[in-house]
């Protein structure tokens, strides 16, 4: 299937080139209220009015997605889909380098695991060695945060998953099943076009201190995490429910087991929604009493899911101790789960070579091709829905001033978008995956993952761009890496000074790239820095722990930086509607 058409960013401009002979700083600028993006949606019928030329980024990206929100029909859904992706993937500030795969490493004695192919890992139902006393786990760092709305990260996920549980869940087979619902309701269709689900929750529900669980729970979590005052990054995800965009969500608790939700319309993946962390009760007293603290101590961690938080050591453990209280506590296996909080990938992969840990989710970039011989019972590999990608921050003006001085701020953040596009070609995506990431990863030539599907069922990221040619906004085949960089140069000598003999651009500001402690994300940043060393493009790697990465790229604090995503569901928009304006996950600031 192909997409329509979309008359996206026009980058076809070219500047008389000037030269410079002074390196310069990289430069911030404002783009937010730049109308430079153009979207025609006439070939999808019923949109034959939706036609921007020269709009912002809220102007065409955010209908866009708005419009896919609401639409009820599969297949002009993924139309727009295809062209919201288009567009961003016009930007060039979004540059993928590969599919994902998950590598983890587990004891040849755990049974019962399994993980999501969003990247969820469950450890409730597993034995070690037969028995379920206890496991050791290590998973990543310090988590940024586990209070169900404020967290976007996966390792968090995982461990909210553990302490909470919501009206959906997945039982021992990874199967999505009623959980706090006494079963999955069929929706009422209304005369407005919404529809609206009646869910009654299971009998004598509690917290984990013992107090009652009610619908109201629900309401109250689902209001603060959707509420701008709590600047939640997954805030958008209540978009689909009716009201969000008044602020106030058709969301009801009409007595202490019912709880009554209307959506705008219909969307296949909402069961999935309702298993994921964003959409877990909270109690409101504790919430309230402990502000921002409430979940980072044991003593206020109040949850109702199968486990409780007992200890917890910041940056060293949490022990996560099975709850008495939830309902369907009989069927956790586990009794205790520890989790190790490290970003030493050589470090982790000593304790699980030492018995230490029973099981990790990462090992150092060059012990792969070791591991995958000699210990072969226990490394594995596994599909994921996801893109690891780099991202700039697209209020950033790489070019010389003295190229720009004769332009508008339009045409200057065209000018940006050109050279952005044009360093992604200058990167080898076969070699990452061969050389680097050595488990199984494709080569990325568009944004949305592949394994997320169209309508008909069919791949999306094989419907991506307009080529007949290759599938994807650009050819990544081994055989056109040759050709993708000589045209990055002659995009790049537009703008600056290129030397022939010595094949290098000789003023193109130096930059720094952002990444978190892995060895993997090392290697990928070192080897950024020699694909752009040796065209004379300089970055310094910068890096930084779990925490303080997420609030640097969050705040748009850096030029260029390491990012991936892996999807929340099986359907593009999870991938699509995170650089909205409004969204708390647009590091890459788009519109903003």
């Amino acid at each position: 299937m192909k997409k329509i058409g979309l008359l996206i960013v026009s980058l076809a401009l070219v500047f008389a080139f000037v030269g410079c002979s002074k390196t310069e700083a990289v430069k911030t600028v404002d783009n937010s209220a730049a109308t430079v993006y153009s979207m025609d949606l006439s070939d999808i019928a019923g949109y034959e009015s939706y036609v921007v030329t020269n709009g912002t980024w809220a102007e065409t990206y955010d209908v866009i997605i708005n419009l896919a929100r609401v639409e009820t029909d599969a297949d002009k859904r993924t139309a727009l889909y295809h062209a919201a992706e288009d567009l961003l993937m016009s930007t060039g500030t979004i540059i993928p380098l590969y599919y994902y795969t998950d590598i983890y490493m587990a004891s040849t004695d755990l049974e019962g695991f399994f993980a999501t192919p969003t990247g969820s890992k469950f450890f409730k139902y597993t034995t070690l060695d037969g028995s379920g006393d206890s496991l050791s786990v290590c998973l990543s760092s310090e988590p940024a945060t586990i209070d169900p709305a404020l967290n976007s990260a996966v390792d968090g996920a995982t461990m909210i998953l553990h302490s909470f549980a919501g009206l959906i869940g997945y039982d021992s087979t990874g199967t999505l099943v009623a959980d706090l619902a006494a079963s999955i309701p069929t929706p009422t269709e209304n005369a407005d076009g919404t529809v609206t689900y009646v869910f009654e929750l299971k009998a004598d529900l509690k917290w984990s201190d013992g107090s009652a669980l009610t619908a109201g729970d629900f309401e109250y979590a689902w209001k603060r995490a959707a509420a701008d005052e709590t600047a939640a990054d997954y805030g958008y995800l209540f978009a689909i429910i009716d009201g969000y965009e008044d602020g106030e969500l058709n969301v009801t608790a009409t007595d202490d087991t019912h709880l009554s939700v209307t959506l705008a319309v219909d969307v296949p993946y909402f069961l999935e929604l309702l298993a994921f962390p964003t959409f877990m009760p909270v109690k409101q007293s504790v919430v309230e009493a402990g502000a921002d603290t409430w979940a980072t101590d044991p003593s206020t961690y109040v949850t109702n899911g199968a486990y409780t938080v007992t200890e917890w050591v910041h940056n060293s453990y949490i022990v996560l101790t099975k709850n008495a209280n939830y309902w369907n506590a009989d069927s956790i296996t586990m009794n205790e789960i520890t989790f190790y909080l490290s970003d030493d990938d050589t470090a982790i992969l000593a304790g699980f070579l030492n018995g230490t840990y029973d099981f990790i989710d990462s090992v150092p970039n060059d012990e792969i091709a070791s591991l995958k011989t000699e210990h072969a019972d226990e490394f594995f590999v596994a599909g994921q829905l996801g893109t690891y990608y780099i991202v700039f921050n697209n209020n950033t003006d790489l070019i010389p001033s003295k190229v720009t001085k004769d332009m508008t701020a339009d045409e200057i953040l065209l000018a940006n978008q050109e050279v952005r596009l044009a360093l992604s070609l200058l990167l080898d995506r076969n070699y990452i995956v061969d050389e680097i990431g050595q488990a199984g990863q494709e080569p990325a030539a568009s944004f949305v993952a592949m394994g997320i599907t169209n309508a008909d069922g069919s791949q999306f990221y094989e419907t991506a761009g307009d080529s007949d040619d290759y599938i994807g906004y650009y050819d990544t085949a081994a055989s056109a890496y040759a050709a993708n960089c000589a045209a990055a140069v002659e995009i790049l000598q537009k703008y600056f000074e290129y030397d022939e003999d010595e094949g290098v651009f000789t003023n193109f500001p130096a930059f720094e790239y952002l990444y978190n402690t892995s060895s993997g994300h090392q290697a990928i940043g070192e080897y950024i820095q020699a694909a752009f060393a040796s065209y004379g493009i300089t970055i310094t790697l910068v890096n930084q722990e779990w925490g303080t990465f997420l609030e640097t790229r969050k705040n748009g604090d850096y030029v260029l930086a390491r990012n991936g995503w892996l999807a929340d569901y099986n359907d593009p928009i999870n991938m699509l509607d995170m650089w909205t304006t409004d969204s708390g996950n647009n590091d890459a600031q788009l519109g903003k």
